[in-house]
This record gives C-alpha cells, sequence and structure tokens, in this order.
C-alpha cells in the first residue's frame, strides 16, 4: 500500500490512501469528523474504478496529522478488540 500526502499545511491535510479501501477513508473520516476542534473531515475517490481514496481533513487549531493518526490508533485498537471476542465466541 501506498499513501502519499498530497497537501499538508497548519490546519489541513490530503492523503491519498492509495490501495486502501474506500470503507478505511470513510471510517477515519467518520470518526474525525466527532472530534473536537475538527472543522471538516471527508473522504472522497476520483473515479469508482480507477481512482484511489482521498482523506481530506481541516481543523481549526489542531495539528491534523496528529489527530489522523490518533483515529487510526483508535480504530486499530477496537479492531483488535472485536478480532478477540469474535475469536472467543467463535471456537
Amino acid at each position: 500500500m501506498t499513501i502519499k500526502i498530497l497537501k499538508k499545511e497548519k490546519n489541513e491535510l490530503e492523503v491519498d490512501l492509495g490501495e486502501a479501501d474506500y470503507s478505511v477513508a470513510q471510517v477515519i473520516a467518520a470518526r474525525l469528523q466527532e472530534t473536537k476542534g475538527v472543522e471538516f473531515a471527508a473522504c472522497k475517490i476520483t473515479h469508482p474504478v480507477v481512482g484511489t481514496p482521498h482523506l481530506i481533513v481541516k481543523t481549526k487549531t489542531a495539528d491534523p496529522v496528529k489527530l489522523v493518526t490518533k483515529e487510526i490508533e483508535e480504530v486499530k485498537k477496537e479492531i483488535s478488540e472485536f478480532k478477540k471476542q469474535f475469536s472467543d465466541i467463535a471456537k
């Protein structure tokens, strides 16, 4: 997976998520929309067949890189907990 930062400013970030599934960008954007200090968070895809998902974040004063990193860690933690619980009940 190749991730590229397309735009990185004090209060704005746009990341091309490369081969990542569009739903990954949707989950992160949805969580960021609920985060204090975030003005705008969304994902877009330039073309449904050949496009790659982009995550766009605009903040009031917070560092968007730190906020995205924090949300990714939170999602990873929740997925890990879900995986453990699922494994326990699927035995």
